[in-house]
């Protein structure tokens, strides 16, 4: 009787803890999130990524940009603090085996999740002002017409390459995610290549002509 009563308190008390985390990191969430959000308007981060293609593709999802960063950020706290609960609550009651599971999970998936995030977000902001550039080159030398196909191309190839090696970079395998996108580059290629060559074929009998 006196065990069965040791462990109902140590139940109570390993949940009592397990909701005393949930609440703290909800809170400290929250107050992330809207930390964020507020900064990211304040600083001109906002204004800064609206123009990029992946800033304007968190606007017309019906966010602002610092709401999309603050929810991130917030729903990594929630999880993260949600699974560190879970952790102390088995830890408490003596599950040594689901402690160390859980703990895998975040050092894993959670933790991998953030570098596949900033490896994505920093690519593709870094491949957005590459191609911004081409097409400033493309502006003073008259050729934009040209080179809008060849660089929205280029954009889908660096994203591609950016969220794979991003995917790996977080432990995920990307094996037969490789091998699927290997024939739909070379389709892209083939169709670029087409593309160009008519152009070009357009240009010439153009100048024949005249």
């Amino acid at each position: 009787m006196n065990l069965t009563l040791e462990l109902l308190v140590e139940y109570l008390i390993a949940t009592a803890i397990l909701i005393g985390i949930v609440i703290v990191t909800y809170v400290i969430g929250r107050m992330v999130k809207y930390f964020v959000t507020y900064m990211a308007g304040k600083t001109g981060f906002s204004d800064w990524m609206a123009k990029f293609h992946l800033g304007k593709a968190i606007l017309r999802s019906g966010m602002t940009i610092g709401e999309f960063f603050g929810k991130v950020s917030m729903w990594l706290i929630l999880i993260t603090g949600t699974l560190f609960g879970l952790a102390t609550w088995f830890a408490l009651v003596n599950y040594a085996y689901a402690t160390t599971l859980i703990l895998d999970i975040v050092n894993t998936y959670v933790y991998g999740f953030v570098k596949t995030f900033i490896i994505i977000v920093v690519g593709f902001l870094l491949t957005d002002a590459f191609i911004g550039y081409v097409y400033k080159g493309g502006e003073s030398g008259g050729q934009l017409e040209f080179l809008s196909p060849v660089g929205e191309y280029l954009r889908l190839l660096f994203y591609l390459a950016v969220l794979i090696f991003a995917l790996d970079v977080g432990g995920l395998s990307v094996k037969t995610l490789t091998m699927i996108l290997i024939p739909v580059v070379w389709g892209l290629t083939i169709i670029m290549i087409i593309l160009i060559a008519g152009k070009i074929a357009v240009e010439v009998l153009e100048r024949a002509r005249k």
